[in-house]
């Protein structure tokens, strides 16, 4: 296996967890109240140990390396790769509001980042003319990208 020139899970920032712990907790007071609070204690245990594992498995990794571009499932070859911009949560907004293009391939999670990158293709057989996706570190994710695009490296 190759080392990555670039991998960032795009986890839920902490207010994400409380959130989706609190149901949970509020399930788990309800069962302890009724059927005691060993069952209450096993119901938390076992509903955040899922939750957490849901929200890990979820998330999807952002990796760059000789094969190119991983966002989630997806791959692009570092020979599709073209212009890469960093982009800001206005900018987001636009690329996804009204009158956008419905052809952009997007890998956004708002909960674990406000800005991100899209990357251009350079793959007329392509049917999406760029990629739009979330990270903490677009900055990083860009010039790692550029690094690793075209056929020998940009």
């Amino acid at each position: 296996m190759q080392e990555a020139d670039y991998r960032e899970r795009l986890l839920p920032h902490w207010w994400a967890w409380l959130v989706a712990a609190a149901p949970v907790v509020m399930l788990a007071v309800a069962y302890g109240s009724a059927l005691g609070s060993t069952v209450g204690l096993a119901v938390a245990a076992a509903g955040l140990g899922l939750g957490g594992w849901l929200l890990w498995i979820s998330a999807p990794v952002l990796t760059v390396d000789a094969r190119g571009f991983q966002a989630g499932g997806a791959v692009l070859p570092p020979a599709s790769i073209g212009d890469v911009e960093v982009v800001d949560r206005a900018q987001i907004r636009s690329l996804r509001g009204p009158g956008s293009d419905a052809r952009l391939f997007v890998v956004l999670r708002p909960w674990s980042a406000r800005s991100g990158v899209l990357v251009n293709l350079d793959d007329a057989d392509d049917p999406h003319p760029a990629w739009l996706v979330s990270s903490r570190h677009p900055d990083l994710l860009r010039r790692s990208l550029t690094a690793n695009s075209g056929p020998v490296g940009r």
